[in-house]
């Protein structure tokens, strides 16, 4: 589906005019540094806390797949 030439137009005069429509984030540009650092570190922590699931998760079942494979080798042996 191609857009129309004038609704480009259109959303690039409302960028040009209205500048502050640009920034989606208000926190992002809080000149208070406490409040920078804040978003931060939420920023971090929104990030890394589902890659530490990943390999977490990733970790245990590699554990749990060892531990059926002693399992498995254990019971052939009696």
């Amino acid at each position: 589906m191609k857009l129309p030439r004038w609704s480009l137009a259109l959303a690039l005069l409302a960028l040009i005019l209205w500048p502050d429509a640009a920034h989606a984030c208000a926190v992002c540009f809080d000149p208070n540094a406490d409040h920078r650092r804040a978003f931060l570190v939420t920023t971090a922590f929104l990030t890394f806390l589902p890659l530490g699931m990943v390999v977490g998760t990733g970790f245990w079942l590699r554990k749990r797949a060892r531990e059926v494979a002693v399992e498995e080798d254990g019971g052939a042996a009696e």
